[in-house]
Formats: structure tokens, C-alpha cells, sequence
């Protein structure tokens, strides 16, 4: 009987240790030339029969690994995009349960892009750690498309008119390639010029500091960033790309991508020339549309890494990088804004209308150095000198008018400036003339220009191999500016107010100066396991000059300045044929010097000085990264203020800023990660919002300081949580941002109803605060994940204080001193005006990807809904909505053909010219021919229904602005782009083989599906 027992309780054991059976198989991929790891390669799990059984990538080290469920027979397929496939079979037994398969050695396809057939398809979306990857394959846009097209595409990712980019939220500051910089700090370069055949993998992330790099201890500092993996067949290889267009309304575009890949170099250069605003081919656009003038823009620049082969870390690393970029843009802007401003509860508000036209040019050039080096294991040296230089000039006319009713209420009104700039108006349109308070007739003119230079150098010391380490960071920087602006103002009243009209020629110069210093010591001790200790001290000091002269021209006359001549003298005249054109100076300095505005000119040196003591913990681990700190501030800051007429002082300001910090990372998984941040900061006010001074240059607009300006706290707050199932190739992210701001700094102002004339003065409100709350998710759908669906939802809500006030009828300004103006703020009635708004936006897209075509069907939902506690002209719920569809077709013989349309629409406006509704429909056509497919004809046809307007409106506590621009909408381009690659051995490659956009035409999964290829050089999530 215990035989049998001992027989059972045994065969138990083997049952459950067999149930427990764990199988592995891993592996390394390696270059066969280079002998570097390859990392993001593709490695398939097959049965014997080549049906899929799992798929993995390959780390930063080249490994992979997987491990199946049930013994059997195996293969192992690994693949990347330009290198020939490798399989390897394998055998797992219960004996044998785990096969190692040791270096696999992938050689490069002489071909480019081989053909292989594996059931594996393309993920959108990847997670890994704190990255969120981006496969370029997964995407298509129109043949010839730059980097633009396929960023608008990314889930999560919102790109504005105006170009700024931003990723779950934050604001995109800076391109990689292969994790080295790229212009930094221009992210325009990279969007506009680089093109999307060279793209493998979009990776997002926030970039640690140089300091966390080198140390491995996380500092808190980042920078968000889109860093591109390039296909590694481009590894040795010259890449060249030329794109010449042409179009109607005289529209032309020229742009030329050179770059040279290996694994220690990089360079690129580039050209682009042309007048279609950098708009490129592909992508959605904001509601709205690209209003923002018609602008030409001619760019050319170059960018190198290069790096001596030796590891991080490693004694004698050296690298080096860095860029130069010119750039000129001219600029023709019309615009149209009506407006309403918001007055006291019971008062009517008071309505604006403008017209303005500029034209502008402006030429820099910049250039930007880094050099990075490890003398020794222990030690690390960064350094980052920089160069800019600027000058711009801009001339421009506007018509402006302010109304105490809705002109648009009169019966037949089209156009109020149109009528009342015509020639005996109050005859002509008495009405109107009644309700008219003011009008301004302006030209302007105006140039600048700017040199600065910079440098940045850190110094890191390990001091042991457990973290203790010794830190140095000292910067220093100069600018020298000088502006001069122009301008000629006749303003004229309404009769009824008793007020005179003004006529003003004016001209102002600024010169300026300023430098800054800085120093950062910092020592880290480790306290125990993953446990650090931080204190950071750090000084700085900056000082800026500003000397703004203003100058009243219409004030020279042989009157008051009698033996002037007769040129001097016409600067006073309100003839324009009599006057001296705009940009005209008096003869002598001394004739200038008689009109100096003596109560709008001044002379101000700042002098600060900062000391910041901080003082940290840390626990660093592979699950939890965890900081809290706290930042003892003390500033000093002397300035020495001259307004001759009314002030000359020193003033001092001491304070003592303590602001706190706490961030909490943790990783549930390699693809799971939840990240908490919170920082409360105290700001300062401007030294000259606190002088007891008043600018009254502008007769509409008069602003003045406030002495009794108290300090703002801000609170801010971030949770995100990031998500990945790599099985099912699905990827999901949950955001929420708050802030906060106790006794912000808020202009009041005074609206004086009988000429129009507002004043304005800073003063501490509380109240202000918002929240957004985002949701993304993204998913491949069904068993051969040909289709995937992408959701992202943003809730917003913002509590906007602000004040609104009207200068009682009998109150008389009668001095023009700061005295005199504060009488106007201390008996005006004034209401705290909250506005709150609810955002919602929703962006929704569906697509299917086959072998030679793709489609997609999207849909965008803006509502807004505002409540003011005292205006309700403020209250607003309007929906912006556009639904539509995008499609591609791509056919063997290079013919393809891309297009989309949408419907946009505006409802719930008061203004029934804004509900909308828009049918936009773009299109391309284009084939491809030459050996290789080295040469595209396309031709772009834009808003083909001509139906783009360019409109928009913001509303705040205190106003609602509805504005008009100019834009380039409707029109076509014919595009001539030739390809040119030069392989290693001096073999040309004029194109791609294949036609298929973007990615590997022939990296075939089930259904055509292009299969995954991965990033360029680097590490996780590419960075070293």
C-alpha cells in the first residue's frame, strides 16, 4: 500500500512538473558585415507546417526569444528590411526544452528588397517601455510625400495649421534620426524635406537630459521628441531625392533630400524652394483650414553625426554633430476680424471690424555645434556652442472701427468698414454713424535684427560603478538686437463724444543688449539599494539692457519749431502728398531729438541674480522610478528704470521661491506603464508691471503698471497610463493634465464707451484653471489584421476669471499722469467675469490595407460649450464635425493614385455665415517609370471644389474674435521626382524595385500585408 501511494505521489509530481514545462527558444541578430547587433528585426515562431504561432521583435541587443507552449517541431524565421531572410529549425522535447540558437548572422540583400512570404502583418502601434513606436509600413501616403503625411497619420498625435506638433498632448520640440540629432530644435526641417521612403519606424518619447544619460539616474528633465529609425538597407549608402513642381496661379515647389547613412556617420542636406505656404501632399488638416497669408520660402541647410565607433561609456568615446540652415520667408497676409467685447452685466457690448493687409520678409541663419567625449570610463564631456543671426522687415495698412451695437443688425449691411471709411457716411448711412465710436486709418513699417551666440557644457564624473557621481553644468549666452518701427495713425471720434481726432507720425528705435551666466554642481549618493540622495546648487546671473526712443514726427512745424525747413517741417502735414513717405527720417539727429515722446521713451538695466539650492531623493529599479524634490529659490533683481517725464529710480526685488516636485513612474510590464507628475512653482511679476508708469502712446489703448502685484503659484498636474498587447496588436493610452493658478496675473481692462479708448492695468485675479482628460486607442482587427480601427478623445473644461469694466460717462480724465489714469480704475464698475468652456473632440478612423490598395473612412468632432457668469453674449455651443474618406491605389506597372474628401461643417454660431458646410476633395495621380522606378510623374489637385474657407473664432472671459485670412486653397501642382541610391561597391540603385508606399513592397504577410520592418541604429526605443 505505500508502495502505491509512493507510486502515485510520484507520478504526481512528474504530471505536474510536465504541466509546468516551460519551453524557450532565443536568439541574437547580428550584421553580418558590421557585426553589430540589429535591433527591431522581425522573428517569427512557425510550425513545421509554416503556420504562425508567435511573433517577437528583437531588443536593443539583437535578442530575441519566445516561448511556445507545447513541444514540437519549429522554425524559426528572422527577417529585416534590407537583409536576405535567415531560418533555423528547432526541436523542443521534454528533454531538450529550451534551444538556444546562438549569433544568426543576417547578410544584406544586394537586391534592396527581397521577397519573402510570412504570416506576420504590420502593427500600427507598439509599446515598449516608456516608447511608443510607430511602424511606417502600417501607413501609406500619396507617392513623393514627405515626413508631414505620415505624422498627421499617427494615433496620438495632433498636428495645428501653424505647424506645432504635439504627442499625447505635449508639444514636440525636437527631431532624431536614429537617435542622434536632427536641426535641433527646428522641427519644420524635418516635417517639410524628408521623405518617407526613408522612414522605418516613428518613435515617440520624452529624452532625457545629457546628465541622465550619462549617469543613469533620472533627473526629471525631458524633452519630448519624434525620433525616425531610417530602413537599415540605407546603411553605407547615398540617398538622394529631387522633386520639382509646377502649378496654376503661377504656384511652384522645389525640393531636393540628400543623405549619407552609416553605422558611425550621418549627413543630409537639403534644399526646398517654393510659394505653396510648405504645404505638402496628403495628411488631414485642422478645422478651418491653412489660413495665415500666402508665404514664399526658400531653405537650404546640412546636418552630420559621426561618431568614432566606441561604445557609451567607454574610455576615448568621441562624437560629433551638429547643422547650418538658411532660410528666407515673405509673407502677403489679408485678414478680416470682427469682434465683441464683453462689458459689465447690463451694459451692451461693445463690437469691433478690422482690415488689414502686411507683407513681411524675414532671412536667418543659425547653426548649432555638439561635441561629446569620454576621456575615460568614468567621465563624460558635452559640449553645445551656438550661432543665430535674424533681420526681418514688414510693412502694412489697416482700416479698424469700434461700434457700441452689432453693425451687422443694420438692415443691408454688408460691409461696415466699407461704409464707414466712404465718403459722407453720416449722410449716406446715419444709422451706422450713430453707432460708431471710433475709427482708425493706420500704416505701418518696421525692421529688426538680432545676433546671439551661446554655449552649453556638461561635465559628468562617476565616482563609483553604484551611482555616486559629481556633476558640472555652466552656460552662458549674448544677444544683441536693434528695431525700428514706423507708423502714421489718423484716428477720428464720433462727433457726439466731444473728443478731438488725433493724427500721430511716429517712430520708435530700440537698441538692445543682454548676457547670462550659469553654473550647476550637482553630487548624487547612493543610500541603499536603488535609493539616491541628490543636492544640486546652482547660480545664475543675466543682464539686459533696453533704450526704446519714441519719436512724435507729426510735431515738427514751423510754428513751434520756427527755421525749419520746408522738408522737416512736412512731417506735420495730414497730407499725403505734402507728407514725407513712411520710413523717412527728419535731416539731423538734432531736428529728431526736438520731438522725443518724453513720456514714452525710456532706459532700462536689469540686473538678476538667482541662487537655487535643490535638495532630492530617488529610487531608480527596472519596475519603479520614483523622485521627489523640493527647489529653494532666493532671487535678487536690481533695475535701474528712466521715463523722463515721469520716473528715473532703482528699484530692488528680493524673493524667496520654494517650489516643490514629486514624479512616480511604474512599469507594469515591458509594454505597461503608469507615470505621475506633479510641480508647484511660484512666478514673479515684471519688474516694469510693478513701476507706477503709464503708456500712452497708443490714444486707443493706455496701459500702465501696478506696484501692488503679488506673486502667482502655479500647481500643475499630469497622469498618464501607456498600454500594448503585442498579440493582438493593440495599444491604448488614458491621460489627464490640470493646472492651476492662485492670484495669476490678468490684465483689467476699462472700456470708456463714448470714444472707444481702452485702458488697461495688471492685477492679480484667482480662479484660473483647466483640465484635459485623453483617451487613444488603437487595434488591428480580425485574423489577418488586415483591418484597424484608431480612436482619440480629448475632454477639456477651462475656468477663465477675467474683468470687465466701463468707464462711467462723467468722469473726465484731465491729467495724463499715472494719478490721473488710476482715477479711471478706481471708479470704474468692474465685474469678475468667469467664463467656463467644455471641449470635446473626438478623431476616429477605420482602414483597410490590402496587397495593392487601401482605404480608410474618418471622422472628427470639435463641440464647444461656454458659460459667462456675466456676459451672456459669451455663451456658445458650436460644433465643427467633418466625416469623410482617403484612398490609395498602388498597381504593379507604377501607376498610382491617391485621394480623399470630407465633408466639414460649423453649426450653433450667432453669425449664420459661419455654419458651413465645406466638401473638400483632394486627389493625386502619379506614375512611376524609368529602371527601377527611379522617376514619378504626379500631379496634385487641391480643394478640387473649391469649398475651403479660411475662418475661425476664439472667445476668452472678456472677448469673442471671429476671424477671416487669406490662404492657399484651391489649385493644382504637376511634380517631376527622381530618385537616386548609391549602394556600397559604387552600385546604383535609381528607386525601389517596387512600387507598394511606404516601406517594403515585397515584405509580404497574408493578404499583401507588408510585414513589420523595424528601426535604424540605437538603442531602446532609439536612443543609444
Amino acid at each position: 500500500m505505500k508502495h502505491k501511494l509512493l507510486l502515485f505521489m510520484l507520478s504526481f509530481v512528474m504530471a505536474a512538473g510536465a504541466m509546468a514545462q516551460r519551453y524557450v527558444v532565443t536568439g541574437t541578430a547580428v550584421e553580418s558585415r558590421s557585426k553589430n547587433a540589429v535591433d527591431f528585426a522581425t522573428a517569427v515562431l512557425l510550425r513545421s507546417d509554416s503556420t504562425a504561432v508567435t511573433a517577437a521583435t528583437t531588443d536593443e541587443n539583437g535578442m530575441f526569444r519566445f516561448e511556445p507552449k507545447e513541444a514540437g517541431k519549429y522554425i524559426v524565421k528572422l527577417s529585416y528590411v534590407g537583409f536576405k531572410p535567415l531560418t533555423r529549425n528547432v526541436e523542443l522535447t521534454a528533454e531538450s526544452d529550451s534551444v538556444g540558437l546562438g549569433t544568426l548572422l543576417l547578410t544584406s540583400n544586394d537586391k534592396v528588397l527581397g521577397s519573402a512570404t510570412v504570416t506576420a502583418t504590420a502593427s500600427r502601434v507598439e509599446q515598449k517601455g516608456d516608447t511608443t513606436m510607430f511602424s511606417a509600413s502600417a501607413y501609406r501616403v500619396p507617392a513623393g510625400s514627405t515626413l508631414e503625411s505620415l505624422v498627421k497619420q499617427l494615433p496620438g498625435v495632433e498636428v495645428s495649421d501653424d505647424g506645432t506638433i504635439k504627442w499625447n498632448g505635449k508639444t514636440v520640440q525636437e527631431f532624431l534620426i536614429n537617435g542622434k540629432d536632427f536641426f535641433k530644435g527646428d522641427t519644420k526641417t524635418a516635417m517639410k524635406n524628408l521623405p518617407t521612403e526613408l522612414v522605418s519606424k516613428i518613435k515617440a518619447y520624452d529624452k532625457k537630459s545629457d546628465y541622465t544619460e550619462q549617469t543613469g539616474i533620472d533627473d526629471g528633465e525631458e524633452t519630448t521628441v519624434l525620433d525616425i529609425s531610417t530602413k537599415r538597407e540605407l546603411n553605407e549608402s547615398w540617398v538622394s531625392n529631387l522633386d520639382v513642381a509646377y502649378g496654376n496661379h503661377d504656384r511652384y515647389s522645389t525640393r531636393f533630400f540628400g543623405t549619407r547613412f552609416t553605422d558611425k556617420t550621418r549627413v543630409s542636406t537639403f534644399a526646398s524652394l517654393n510659394n505653396t505656404n510648405d504645404m505638402g501632399f496628403g495628411g488631414p488638416r485642422g478645422f478651418g483650414g491653412g489660413g495665415g497669408g500666402l508665404t514664399a520660402t526658400k531653405r537650404v541647410g546640412v546636418d552630420f553625426s559621426w561618431e568614432n565607433g566606441k561604445k557609451k561609456r567607454e574610455a576615448g568615446r568621441l562624437e560629433l554633430g551638429g547643422f547650418a540652415l538658411y532660410s528666407h520667408t515673405g509673407t502677403d497676409a489679408l485678414s478680416t476680424t470682427n469682434s465683441e467685447t464683453f462689458l459689465t452685466s447690463g451694459s451692451n457690448s461693445s463690437f469691433g471690424n478690422s482690415s488689414s493687409f502686411s507683407g513681411s520678409h524675414s532671412t536667418s541663419v543659425m547653426s548649432r555645434l555638439r561635441l561629446e567625449w569620454s576621456p575615460d570610463s568614468m567621465t563624460n564631456i558635452n559640449f553645445r556652442p551656438s550661432y543665430s543671426y535674424s533681420e526681418s522687415r514688414n510693412s502694412g495698412s489697416s482700416r479698424s472701427a469700434t461700434f457700441n451695437s452689432n453693425p451687422y443688425d443694420l438692415d443691408g449691411m454688408v460691409s461696415p468698414l466699407d461704409s464707414i471709411f466712404a465718403s459722407n457716411y453720416a449722410e449716406r448711412n446715419p444709422e451706422l454713424a450713430a453707432i460708431m465710436v471710433n475709427t482708425n486709418n493706420r500704416l505701418s513699417m518696421g525692421d529688426s535684427k538680432s545676433h546671439n551666440v551661446s554655449a552649453n557644457l556638461n561635465l559628468v564624473r562617476r565616482l563609483s560603478s553604484n551611482g555616486r557621481n559629481v556633476s558640472l553644468r555652466a552656460s552662458g549666452g549674448y544677444t544683441k538686437s536693434e528695431s525700428h518701427s514706423y507708423a502714421i495713425s489718423n484716428i477720428a471720434y464720433n462727433p457726439a463724444s466731444g473728443q478731438t481726432n488725433s493724427y500721430l507720425n511716429q517712430y520708435s528705435t530700440t537698441p538692445g543688449r543682454n548676457y547670462n551666466v550659469s553654473a550647476r554642481l550637482g553630487y548624487v549618493e547612493p543610500l541603499g539599494k536603488n535609493w539616491f540622495a541628490e543636492a544640486r546648487y546652482q547660480y545664475s546671473y543675466k543682464y539686459n539692457k533696453s533704450d526704446r526712443s519714441r519719436y512724435n514726427l507729426n510735431e515738427l512745424n514751423t510754428t513751434d519749431f520756427p527755421g525749419l525747413s520746408d522738408y522737416d517741417a512736412s512731417f506735420g502735414s495730414t497730407d499725403e502728398s505734402v507728407r514725407p513717405s513712411l520710413g523717412s527720417l527728419p535731416t539731423s539727429d538734432e531736428i529728431l531729438n526736438k520731438v522725443r515722446d518724453e513720456n514714452n521713451s525710456q532706459y532700462a538695466t536689469y540686473k538678476y541674480t538667482d541662487h537655487t539650492a535643490t535638495l532630492g531623493i530617488r529610487y531608480n529599479s527596472s519596475a519603479v522610478r520614483f523622485n521627489a524634490g523640493v527647489d529653494f529659490n532666493p532671487e535678487h533683481t536690481k533695475m535701474a528704470y528712466n521715463r523722463p517725464s515721469q520716473v528715473d529710480t532703482v528699484v530692488t526685488r528680493n524673493v524667496f521661491n520654494v517650489s516643490p516636485s514629486v514624479r512616480l513612474r511604474y512599469n507594469f510590464s515591458k509594454t505597461n506603464r503608469l507615470e505621475i507628475r506633479y510641480r508647484g512653482s511660484s512666478s514673479q511679476p515684471s519688474m516694469t508691471d510693478l513701476l507706477a508708469v503709464v503708456d500712452n502712446s497708443n490714444p486707443l489703448s493706455i496701459s500702465m503698471g501696478n506696484p501692488g502685484l503679488k506673486p502667482s503659484w502655479n500647481n500643475s498636474l499630469r497622469i498618464n497610463y501607456n498600454g500594448y498587447n503585442a498579440d493582438r496588436q493593440q495599444g491604448m493610452m488614458l491621460g489627464v493634465d490640470a493646472t492651476q493658478t492662485k492670484n495669476s496675473i490678468s490684465n483689467r481692462m476699462v472700456y470708456d464707451a463714448k470714444t472707444g479708448v481702452s485702458y488697461f492695468r495688471p492685477e492679480n485675479i484667482s480662479g484660473n484653471w483647466d483640465g484635459r482628460g485623453m483617451f487613444m486607442f488603437n487595434s488591428a482587427i480580425g485574423k489577418q489584421k488586415l483591418f484597424n480601427i484608431n480612436t482619440f478623445t480629448s475632454v477639456s473644461y477651462q475656468n477663465a476669471v477675467g474683468y470687465v469694466s466701463t468707464k462711467p460717462n462723467d468722469l473726465t480724465v484731465t491729467e495724463q499722469t499715472y494719478e490721473g489714469y488710476s482715477k479711471v480704475f478706481e471708479q470704474a464698475a468692474s465685474q469678475k467675469n468667469t467664463t467656463k468652456t467644455l471641449g470635446v473632440d473626438e478623431n476616429l478612423n477605420l482602414s483597410y490595407r490590402s496587397t495593392w490598395f487601401d482605404v480608410g473612412l474618418l471622422g472628427k468632432l470639435n463641440y464647444q460649450h461656454a458659460r459667462a457668469s456675466v456676459q451672456q453674449n459669451a455663451n456658445m455651443d458650436t460644433w465643427n464635425f467633418a466625416y469623410g474618406a482617403n484612398a490609395n491605389v498602388n498597381l504593379s506597372f507604377g501607376l498610382s493614385f491617391s485621394t480623399d474628401i470630407r465633408m466639414s461643417s460649423r453649426r450653433g454660431y450667432s453669425d449664420a455665415s459661419m455654419n458651413t458646410n465645406e466638401l473638400l476633395w483632394n486627389a493625386q495621380i502619379a506614375q512611376s517609370f524609368l529602371k527601377n522606378k527611379a522617376a514619378t510623374l504626379s500631379i496634385q489637385f487641391y480643394d478640387i471644389l473649391q469649398k475651403q474657407s479660411n475662418v475661425s473664432r476664439m472667445i476668452s472671459a472678456t472677448q469673442r474674435t471671429d476671424s477671416w485670412n487669406n490662404a492657399i486653397n484651391s489649385y493644382f501642382m504637376v511634380h517631376f521626382i527622381y530618385k537616386l541610391n548609391i549602394f556600397p561597391g559604387g552600385s546604383s540603385k535609381k528607386g525601389d524595385d517596387k512600387t507598394d508606399r511606404p516601406g517594403p513592397p515585397d515584405m509580404r504577410g497574408p493578404g499583401g500585408m507588408p510585414m513589420r520592418p523595424m528601426g535604424g541604429p540605437g538603442g531602446m526605443g532609439g536612443r543609444p
